[in-house]
């Protein structure tokens, strides 16, 4: 069973003719070049069959694995990556995505090779549809201002209660090792922080390239909203379902994330709303004091029930 809707979502629609999953192409520099961690087939990307040509595509051949010294055009990549991806810089670099701010070298590198980077996964690959499954809107907007990439954004937001909820809980990674946990009231802020930051992204995003849904949504109709998706994306190929919610999934390249991208076979989805029995009503406080606002915007009852308000929505609507 799969109840984390974007990696769930992202693995479905990188089972269409056409359509590939890339996962965080963000974290693809650091934790899949540098530090060797696995993409979705279970290897690091400089031994894939997919990213290692893609990375000899873009960076040529040459000595990046750990244990030797990384080419320069890496570290350099990840300082880029650093400077644009700070607090402090985030607003800067989501006003960005209606142009401007050309002469931000950092801005500049990162966009330049994450373009050369789609560009040689598409040959790589053949599809005509990349999925990036990074979740802040500074990601979304470091493509938006860019000619060459036909950029659409698909905004999926979670009742924060559950993210909080999720993020209190160990998921196994590979190596024996799990991922970080987080208090409530740090996710939540990371909730708000991103949420705030979806919101301005919008404004700077034509109406007919933005989707909304809910987690809620997808995992009631999951058939229907990938279809929905599809219709949004055009591409004209069917889902892979062999039930109204279980799918076949087989491997995939994805980088970084949720240890659940790593799951193959038929795979059933279904909520994962454990948060409603388990979670503390001190921790349940907290969250939706933080996030009332948008807690209200989005939909959510702050006390008790499913979530109510549109189930999914385009930004033109």
């Amino acid at each position: 069973m799969w109840g984390w809707c974007r990696y769930a979502l992202a693995s479905i629609l990188g089972e269409v003719d056409g359509v590939v999953t890339a996962g965080e192409i963000r974290w693809l520099w650091r934790r899949g070049v540098l530090e060797e961690r696995p993409c979705g087939c279970g290897r690091a990307p400089i031994d894939c069959p997919v990213w290692s040509a893609v990375l000899a595509e873009v960076l040529g051949p040459g000595p990046y694995r750990r244990g030797r010294e990384p080419v320069d055009a890496v570290r350099e990549i990840v300082l880029a990556q650093r400077e644009v991806s700070t607090r402090r810089n985030r607003l800067r670099v989501i006003r960005s995505a209606s142009g401007g701010d050309a002469q931000w070298s950092a801005l500049s590198r990162v966009r330049g090779v994450t373009e050369e980077l789609l560009s040689a996964l598409a040959r790589t690959t053949g599809a005509g549809v990349i999925v990036d499954t990074s979740k802040r809107a500074q990601e979304a907007a470091v493509l938006a201002a860019t000619g060459s990439v036909d950029h659409y954004v698909l905004h999926i937001v979670r009742d924060p209660r559950a993210v909080a909820w999720s993020w209190r809980r160990a998921k196994p990674l590979a190596g024996g090792r799990t991922m970080a946990t987080r208090p409530a009231a740090r996710s939540v802020t990371r909730w708000v922080e991103n949420c705030l930051g979806v919101e301005m992204l919008r404004r700077r995003v034509p109406a007919d390239r933005w989707f909304s849904t809910r987690y809620e949504t997808f995992v009631a109709d999951p058939q229907g909203t990938v279809d929905e998706v599809l219709a949004f994306l055009g591409v004209d190929a069917p889902a892979p379902f062999v039930g109204p919610e279980t799918v076949a999934l087989g491997t995939n390249h994805s980088i970084a994330g949720n240890p659940n991208r790593f799951r193959t076979g038929h795979v059933r989805i279904v909520a994962d709303d454990e948060w409603r029995t388990k979670m503390r009503m001190r921790d349940r406080r907290v969250v939706e004091a933080m996030a009332l606002p948008l807690l209200r915007r989005y939909g959510y009852r702050v006390v008790g029930g499913p979530a109510r308000g549109p189930t999914s929505r385009r930004a033109s609507e």
